[in-house]
């Protein structure tokens, strides 16, 4: 069976790419391009979306109305499977007039006629989310945890008697990806459909609301056990989908003392609930070793098999166990 590889192949198609639009050496560039009806060019502005041979002329035409430009790659990326592979990079975009722009870039490549050719090229220029949404969203999970950690919150509501506090991070799969798919309206309904069922969860619950940044939370529990069926509350009312379509959350839990080890609490509880929660896959609810100890006694949850992951910033390995109901 095929597996996805790295590619060093397809670094270096990337960099004979960049060379050839820099040179613009159009034959070259030109013999890049697939020449099929399924090619598809998008640029930076929104008019910019062609399909077929048709986008690689309109490219190589805006190459040349800009005087020329040099591209100096950032640190691509890139994968394959069998006849089929994919790149992704960040870089740098040098104008004749002297001025540098930033850009991302995305190709999707195929073998065709027996080389590897572009079946896809997405470009894209970085906008803040304030100025796209009139809002901040969250990067990642980390974003969330890197500022709770720095503000310390008020966590004792959702203490226990004895100072205990479980810790859930959440955030949508692929959220950026949505995004792109559905628009700025429809996304920004998207995240209130799914903010409302987080919240009323976490409420039910007696769990409260940390930190909140984009689709991403920091929810706080009494107990392991209310974290648990508030976390899978949530997956059942969010994976029921949005208007037919299909959404997925991750969910990350671990607990730890909030009361009496407060820098302990913010410097490692907090830290090993957002490494758990990043590395959860969509629709996965995985919970630290702690959290299953605690849980498993009540006999009302089921896990799967354990599997040993290594959490950035902490050392040895953590048991990590999947909730399956």
């Amino acid at each position: 069976m095929a597996e996805i590889v790295p590619s060093e192949e397809l670094r270096a198609f990337l960099l004979r790419l960049y060379a050839a639009m820099s040179d613009n050496d159009v034959d070259a560039v030109r013999e890049m391009y697939s020449t099929s009806a399924c090619l598809l060019n998008i640029g930076t502005d929104p008019d910019e979306w062609w399909t077929g041979p048709e986008g690689t002329e309109v490219m190589l035409r805006q190459n040349a109305e800009l005087g020329g430009i040099q591209l100096l790659s950032g640190a691509p990326v890139a994968y394959c499977i069998g006849n089929v592979g994919w790149i992704a990079d960040r870089p740098r975009l040098l104008l004749p007039t002297g001025a540098e722009v930033s850009v991302r870039i995305t190709l999707v490549l195929a073998i065709e006629r027996g080389h590897w050719r572009i079946v896809q090229w997405h470009g894209s220029i970085g906008q803040k989310d304030e100025l796209a949404f009139g809002r901040s969203l969250t990067k990642n999970i980390d974003h969330i945890e890197r500022s709770v950690r720095v503000e310390r919150p008020d966590v004792r509501p959702a203490s226990a008697p004895d100072g205990t506090v479980t810790v859930a991070f959440t955030d949508i799969e692929s959220s950026s990806v949505l995004l792109d798919r559905l628009g700025d309206a429809a996304f920004m309904r998207v995240l209130d459909w799914h903010d409302r069922i987080v919240r009323e969860a976490a409420e039910q619950q007696s769990g409260f609301v940390v930190k909140s940044q984009g689709d991403g939370f920091m929810l706080a529990f009494p107990s392991a056990a209310l974290a648990l069926r508030a976390s899978l509350v949530m997956r059942e009312r969010i994976e029921a989908g949005f208007e037919g379509l299909p959404v997925r959350i991750r969910v990350g839990l671990h607990s730890g003392e909030a009361i009496k080890r407060s820098d302990d609490f913010y410097g490692r509880t907090v830290v090993i609930a957002a490494r758990v929660g990043g590395l959860a896959l969509g629709g996965e609810i995985l919970a630290s070793d702690l959290v299953y100890a605690l849980a498993r006694g009540l006999g009302i949850f089921t896990f799967g098999p354990p599997r040993s992951a290594a959490l950035k910033g902490l050392d040895g390995s953590f048991d990590l166990y999947p909730v399956l109901a």
